[in-house]
């Protein structure tokens, strides 16, 4: 998600920035044609991750409905989606800013510029990029907890309707015995584990 999440607010920096002059703006400032290969990269694997993600969600589905956890009373225990939204937002938001301004200033290092530092948060050759990260790692991270989210839900689901098709015993469970002492009883009693002694000394 990160790295989805930076390689769409870097190009949507350039392209807000430059606007027509985006591949010229993207070639002046180092990135080469290994940029555009990452790219392509990182969204694949995205694509395949949401993907693998989906057909994940959908068998889960249909092992609920198959276990009928809806009927009756249901109710469960997880965590609501706005708590979920709100703290993978603002640590995917966190790491996508310091990977796009350490990323930046390798990239003006490779072509032997003057690193801005922190400056390609505000400068006018990356106009408003604070706030196309927020809101591009806002859109990651709503996927994100949602997938998240729903995964618990039908978890929950499924455990609710292995509960009650296999209620456990309320009292303690009790094993047969499956060995039997057959040694003589002793004549002075369990308590004291003796045997009686043979018949000649008594």
């Amino acid at each position: 998600m990160t790295l989805v999440a930076l390689v769409v607010a870097h190009n949507l920096v350039f392209l807000f920035a430059y606007g027509s002059r985006y591949d010229e703006a993207l070639a002046r400032s180092g990135h080469d044609g290994s940029w555009g290969m990452a790219v392509a990269v990182v969204l694949a694997a995205g694509i395949g991750l949401f993907a693998l993600a989906s057909w994940r969600l959908f068998r889960l589905r249909a092992i609920a409905r198959r276990l009928d956890a809806t009927a009756g009373a249901y109710a469960p225990a997880v965590q609501g989606f706005g708590p979920r939204l709100l703290g993978l937002w603002w640590r995917l938001a966190l790491v996508t800013i310091v990977l796009f301004v350490v990323q930046e200033n390798l990239e003006r290092l490779s072509i032997g510029e003057m690193l801005p530092g922190l400056g390609v948060l505000g400068s006018d050759q990356y106009r408003d990029a604070t706030l196309i990260i927020l809101g591009v790692t806002l859109a990651v991270a709503f996927v994100g907890a949602l997938f998240r989210w729903r995964r618990d839900v039908l978890i929950a689901r499924i455990a609710v309707a292995l509960r009650r098709s296999h209620p456990l015993p309320d009292g303690p469970v009790r094993r047969p015995a499956t060995h039997r002492d057959r040694r003589p009883e002793s004549h002075v009693g369990r308590g004291l584990g003796v045997r009686a002694p043979p018949v000649p000394a008594l």
